[in-house]
């Protein structure tokens, strides 16, 4: 295997870079796709098949580690240098398959259980910096009966890939059983001397030939696309859905016999069908359309795994009327001399094309059609038989795609939609007028096209529709980290809220889902329909017929409004400032190759294509630290609008700002509560999440974290008494609750202790504060020097055997156990292991605990005997804290109780130990409620 240019630092896990290609055209595609929206489900290629017989889940694991030791491509990760995309291979990957055991239910519930798998499966986004984007989920229906969940990238993997990977599969495993040798075909090349070749021919007088048959063929030409159902957003969206028809088995015959007659391909065939009806269902004469083909011209490619295929624009001029064996023989024609140039590879076609740029549109094309038979032969391998299914649908790229697969037991015709465009009655319709097309034509193959019958639809979108609460409800539902969803009014300066509970599949980080589910609605829902704000619940109330019970939802109270810069959109007037806009043309007109670029200059329209833009976008990143995308890009294009945008400046007019202090705090609504009581959480909102779903529905249960904050040395120089009493601001008490507990941990707890005094003094009723591994402020430290140093190594052996402990348990990554410790945090840091680098999540954390430790060392507790207290200590802490109260002393009462959790500090919160916490709760509310 040949190396290209140097290797740059190794990637993560001691893994070892044994090569470096460039990029193909294809996977260049969706790493640009991927820069436009990170782990967009859309790139996903999701495979499912059936294996029955007499089979071990052990082998199939085995063979597929053999699989991906054979193909280099299942072993690439994808990394930016300089603004430009490279593919790099490593020695090896640790590949596991996970195996779901459904063998215990229904055999309804197990059958109904496989779709939803595998829908959650496909959807799970793959990171293109790490090795190995490809993944196996192996679901056991009964001993003799299994489902496999195939996963891989669309950079790594092509429908032809599916024969590949299923002839190896079934012939090393079933060689692993019989004890032999597997026979499957020595590679002489890797996907990685493909990647190599392509960039020669790029080169080539060969490309240029391509080049002209292309430019002749789309300049110019109209951008064709289906009427959707709904206005687009301002973005492309990924959102999926795919209905399907198997047709009776002689319809394979009668297209078959239909083909051959016409004396074309049974693809041809198709593409002239397809054509036809897209034809009569817009009233376009000039019909435009995607088709792959694989690809694979060399035969020293047909049994590698990768992205080989090329997506081909179709293009259809349909005038006058003629009858279908007439459309036939024009279709074939302009079909042959597409074929004999389908080496210009997609990516390349747009960048010399050039089309006007739409983040709402895929270019060129927004429909695909594909016909083929099953990649995957059924066939027996030895003891077992591997039998291709129906695919998920992960998510879109175009709004439509037609496919048609044949397998034994019929051809299926199958329609992918974008769900965010078309409903599903439509797409229902546009199958059935797509079969309905076959049967015309396959009667009376004489008939004109004006004789195909134009299915009605409903009313075409309008500009603007009108939305009610319901309508962004739907929206929120759609989205794949949300289960329910309610929108509720407020009226006056609090305006509508929406609540949403997380879907059992969600990923995203609670504390950050308001805001992408406020991106998310912002490209489907007109500006002045958006809800204010989005909290995140645990669960709705509900009404006696389980409906959501809207009246019983918690408005939080207003807030003070921030300081607010209106920022021009649309087509507002913006103004970037000069010296950094005669930068950014330097920039420019370097990528460029431009005498000049004026203020109004297009990107686009100055040559720039998607892999120019993403030079542009590396350069803006490195010489400004500003971090543009290729969205903001595509929305504005133009010199001026483009940096006004990066860096914020704008003439538009602006609204008098609103001043107000800026408060480091910001609280989450965890769930509203139906009663008087609400429970406070400090800071860790993804350790506490799970509480509100373990308390009573009459408590409401809330987060106010600093972890957006700006730590800045204002901050930093504020009392423990003043960052306590900014909290209380952020906490938004609504009128309705009369009694309110805090909890914190660590630091947190010493702060709740403030937070409930300062409360109290206000009038409020605090009934109880936790106070999880708190101990008082300077308490370690007054102690002896000998005591303070045999507490010290005591805690670090303790700490070390539960971490030791978890780790050879199998509960904790190996990765995340080195980072434990400081020591070999260090050398992962050293050798540049990107795990070994802390989390945004963890830095955030670690920041503001250190601010709040600073804070709490001049800080002297109330000797009140507080009551209120109780105490939990974690596994990190000697049972000596329970009789020493944690060093309180006359702060707490004497009797103040102390409740032992299981696991070491922030471990003590996970679902067991937050349930020990809810319980200790409980109990406290209830016995204030009996006094």
């Amino acid at each position: 295997m040949s190396a290209f240019e140097k290797t740059p630092a190794q990637p993560e896990d001691g893994q070892q870079i044994i090569g470096e290609f460039p990029c193909t055209q294809t996977q260049l595609r969706c790493w640009i796709l991927n820069q436009l929206n990170p782990g967009n489900p859309g790139l996903n290629v999701a495979v499912r098949w059936e294996i029955r017989g007499n089979f071990k889940a052990a082998t199939l694991e085995a063979a597929f580690r053999k699989i991906i030791q054979r193909h280099e491509v299942l072993r690439t990760r994808i990394v930016e240098k300089d603004g430009r995309p490279y593919q790099q291979v490593v020695d090896s990957v640790d590949f596991k398959m996970p195996v779901i055991d459904l063998r215990n239910m229904p055999p309804e519930t197990r059958k109904s259980r496989v779709p939803s798998i595998g829908e959650e499966t496909a959807r799970v986004p793959f990171d293109l910096s790490k090795a190995g984007l490809f993944r196996v989920t192996l679901l056991m229906m009964e001993n003799d009966v299994g489902v496999l969940l195939i996963t891989a990238h669309q950079s790594c993997f092509d429908g032809w890939s599916i024969r590949v990977l299923g002839r190896e599969l079934g012939e090393i495993a079933s060689a692993i059983d019989a004890g032999r040798q597997p026979d499957v075909p020595e590679l002489a090349l890797q996907y990685g001397d493909y990647a190599l070749w392509q960039t020669e021919y790029l080169a080539s007088y060969g490309f240029e030939t391509e080049s002209t048959f292309w430019r002749e063929k789309l300049t110019d030409a109209p951008y064709f696309e289906v009427s959707p159902d709904r206005p687009r957003g301002p973005v492309k969206t990924t959102s999926a859905d795919l209905i399907s028809v198997l047709q009776p088995m002689d319809f394979g015959d009668k297209i078959d016999a239909a083909a051959r007659k016409a004396r074309v391909s049974l693809y041809s065939y198709g593409t002239a069908v397809i054509s036809a009806m897209l034809q009569r269902l817009t009233g376009e004469n000039c019909v435009l359309f995607g088709s792959n083909v694989a690809g694979r011209e060399d035969t020293d490619l047909e049994n590698l795994i990768g992205v080989f295929i090329n997506t081909l624009v179709l293009k259809y001029d349909m005038g006058g009327d003629p009858t279908f064996a007439e459309h036939i023989r024009s279709s074939n024609e302009m079909l042959e001399g597409v074929l004999n140039h389908q080496r210009m590879p997609f990516n390349e076609l747009v960048g010399m094309i050039n089309p006007p740029r739409d983040p709402s549109r895929n270019p060129l094309i927004s429909v695909n059609f594909n016909l083929s038979k099953a990649f995957l032969e059924d066939r027996r391998y030895g003891e077992f038989e591997l039998i291709s299914a129906p695919s998920q649908s992960p998510g879109v790229i175009y709004d439509l795609s037609f496919m048609m697969v044949g397998r034994p037991s019929g051809w299926r015709m199958s329609i992918e939609y974008n769900t965010d465009l078309f409903d599903k009655e439509t797409i229902e319709l546009f199958l059935r007028y797509w079969k309905e097309t076959y049967d015309a034509v396959l009667a009376n193959p004489d008939m004109p096209l004006s004789a195909l019958t134009v299915p009605r639809r409903g009313a075409a979108p309008v500009a603007v529709h009108r939305f009610d609460p319901h309508d962004v409800e739907g929206v929120l539902r759609a989205h794949p980290s949300v289960g329910e969803a309610a929108v509720v009014s407020g009226g006056g300066q609090i305006g509508s809220q929406a609540f949403v509970v997380p879907s059992p599949s969600c990923e995203d980080a609670l504390d950050r889902l308001p805001a992408i589910l406020m991106r998310h609605l912002e490209a489907h829902v007109p500006g002045d329909k958006l809800p204010k704000e989005i909290s995140v619940l645990m669960r709705l109330p509900k009404s006696a017929d389980g409906s959501i019970d809207r009246s019983a939802v918690r408005l939080p109270a207003s807030a003070p409004a921030k300081a607010v810069q209106a920022v021009a959109t649309g087509g507002a007037a913006m103004k970037a400032d000069p010296e950094k806009m005669a930068a950014v043309a330097a920039l420019w007109k370097q990528i460029l190759n431009v005498p000049a670029v004026t203020p109004e200059s297009d990107f686009f329209a100055l040559g720039g294509h998607s892999l120019l833009a993403l030079r542009m976008l590396a350069a803006v990143r490195e010489k400004f630290n500003e971090k543009p995308n290729l969205e903001l890009l595509f929305r504005e294009p133009t010199l001026e609008r483009f940096t006004a945008s990066v860096f914020g400046v704008s003439t538009a007019p602006v609204k008098a700002e609103v001043q107000a202090p800026e408060n480091p705090w910001e609280m989450i609504t965890c769930k509203p509560g139906t009663g008087t009581e609400a429970v406070y959480t400090l800071n860790h909102p993804f350790l506490y999440y799970r509480l509100a779903s373990e308390l009573p529905e009459t408590v409401a249960v809330y987060n106010v974290n600093m972890f957006n904050a700006r730590l800045d040395d204002a901050l930093d120089s504020k009392s423990f008494e003043e960052i306590a009493a900014l909290a209380i601001d952020a906490m938004q008490i609504p009128p309705q609750v009369t009694s309110v507990s805090i909890v914190g941990l660590c630091v947190n707890g010493v702060l709740a202790f403030e937070i409930a005094r300062q409360l109290r003094e206000a009038g409020k009723n605090v009934q109880f504060t936790a106070m999880i591994d708190a101990w008082a402020p300077g308490y370690f430290r007054s102690q002896p020097k000998f005591r303070q140093k045999r507490w010290t190594i005591e805690r670090r052996v303790k700490r070390s055997i539960y971490f030791t402990q978890k780790v050879l348990g199998g509960r904790m990554p190996v990765i995340d156990y080195l980072k434990e410790f400081n020591v070999t945090l260090g050398l992962l840091r050293l050798f540049g292991v990107r795990k070994g680098e802390y989390s945004p999540e963890e830095v955030a954390n670690e920041a503001v605990t250190g601010l709040l430790v600073r804070a709490s060392r001049q800080y002297k507790p109330a000797q009140t005997q507080d009551p209120s207290i109780v105490f939990l200590r974690s596994q990190a802490h000697h049972p000596r804290a329970r009789k020493l109260r944690f060093g309180w002393g006359e702060a707490v009462a004497k009797d103040t109780a102390c409740v032992d959790l299981s696991g070491w500090h922030e471990d003590s919160l996970s679902s067991d130990g937050i349930r020990e916490l809810a319980s200790a709760i409980s109990r406290k509310l209830q016995s204030a409620d009996q006094k």
